[in-house]
């Protein structure tokens, strides 16, 4: 599976990396020439790698507002509630505390000393999730058979709550990607393909 490491004009380098090593957590990766001195540099957390330039470097002027507009979504290992308190600890500005959103995600979100956002999220405790496709399921509406105790979400399900076929989990995720995701018929294919050889259900499935 391919990965995206996205790279973040800021205004003060060294100030920056301090911030995502020692405020955040995040490992010290390469810096470039060195880390003195560095007109390159990149830190990551969990797998997920985020790469830093000086602003005036590409051409961002003193007076623009950096990070508007921009938020990155970030999925962590660990416990979201003490990873939480840990920021909160360190004096990490807060944006939007820690909650549970109704799709079956607990997250927040804190603002870096750019004005960069970064919202730490984590499948909720609270939801379980779908056996077939793993669709986080929290409602009642959102099991099959709307019996909370089912292991399948309502698209995997028929409606007295067994699990669909194969074929037919593989279509309706095929034309979900189709129409929420912008795919073609092919890429949604190998994605959904690839999706649900993950899941308990299909891992068998060739």
């Amino acid at each position: 599976m391919g990965c995206i490491s996205p790279t973040l004009a800021v205004r003060n380098m060294r100030q920056t990396i301090q911030f995502y090593r020692d405020s955040l957590g995040f490992k010290m990766g390469m810096a470039f020439p060195d880390a003195d001195n560095p007109e390159y540099a990149d830190l990551s957390k969990d797998g997920m790698v985020v790469m830093m330039i000086p602003a005036k470097n590409v051409g961002v002027g003193s007076r623009q507002k950096l990070g508007v507009g921009v938020n990155l979504y970030m999925q962590i290992d660990g416990g979201i509630d003490e990873y939480y308190g840990e920021l909160r600890n360190r004096g990490v500005k807060i944006v939007v505390d820690i909650k549970d959103e109704p799709f079956g995600i607990r997250d927040f979100t804190i603002e870096d000393t750019n004005g960069y956002k970064l919202t730490f999220n984590q499948a909720s405790r609270a939801a379980k999730v779908c056996m077939s496709c793993g669709m986080p399921m929290t409602t009642s509406e959102e099991f099959g058979g709307g019996n909370p105790d089912n292991l399948y979400c309502v698209y995997c399900s028929n409606p007295d709550g067994s699990l669909k076929s194969y074929s037919q989990v593989f279509e309706g995720m095929v034309n979900f990607m189709m129409t929420s995701q912008g795919m073609d018929r092919e890429t949604a294919g190998s994605a959904a393909r690839e999706r649900m050889s993950r899941t308990p259900a299909w891992s068998g499935q060739p």
